[in-house]
Formats: C-alpha cells, sequence, structure tokens
C-alpha cells in the first residue's frame, strides 16, 4: 500500500468512531440544557438567581457539565485528527504532481 491508501484507511477505520464522537457532541448540549430544566422545578429559592444558583450547585447538572466538556474535547481531538489527514493528503498530492512535473522534465 502506498502512503495515501494508508491515510486513508486509516481515516475509513476510524468513521463510525467520528460518528459516534459528533453525535455525542451535538446531543451534550440538549442533555445539559435539558437536565437544568429538571432540576429548576425542584429548586429552592424565592428568586431566579437563587434557583438559578441551586440547580447549577446540584450533583446532576455538574455530571452533564462534565459529560458535555468530555464530549466536547473527545469532538476536538478527533476533529483535528481529521484535519492533520486532510493535510498530509494534501502533501502527498503536491508530492505526486511534482513528481509527475519532474518525469515530464525528464523526458
Amino acid at each position: 500500500m502506498t502512503d495515501i491508501d494508508n491515510l486513508l484507511a486509516a481515516a475509513r477505520g476510524k468513521s463510525e468512531d467520528f460518528g459516534r464522537i459528533y453525535g455525542r457532541k451535538e446531543t451534550s448540549d440538549d442533555y445539559l440544557k435539558t437536565t437544568y430544566a429538571q432540576l429548576y422545578q425542584d429548586a429552592k429559592g424565592d428568586t431566579v438567581a437563587d434557583r438559578d444558583s441551586w440547580v447549577r450547585s446540584q450533583k446532576g447538572y455538574q455530571d452533564a457539565i462534565g459529560r458535555k466538556k468530555d464530549a466536547y474535547a473527545e469532538w476536538k481531538t478527533a476533529e483535528t485528527y481529521m484535519k492533520l489527514l486532510f493535510a498530509e493528503a494534501e502533501v502527498w498530492r503536491s508530492v505526486q504532481a511534482n513528481n509527475r512535473y519532474m518525469d515530464q522534465a525528464h523526458r
């Protein structure tokens, strides 16, 4: 296999994981909002600020924040990996074009 074949195989091998990671990222914000809304209904306090503060101090809300943070970090890692693969593929294309040009120059 050539270098580009290895890069494409690596991308294909991770494509299913990228879908799951992207799905977690996209749903983590909704999960956080839903958790906030559910806790807010049981919140203690007389003012909106008191209730908001109570919700934000609950373990369930803190867990939802951690879930969102982890999902976004995992997505950013995967996204960066894909950008690096694209850059490597672009370099490969440039090298191939240069090689073809040099081959033509020597004819």
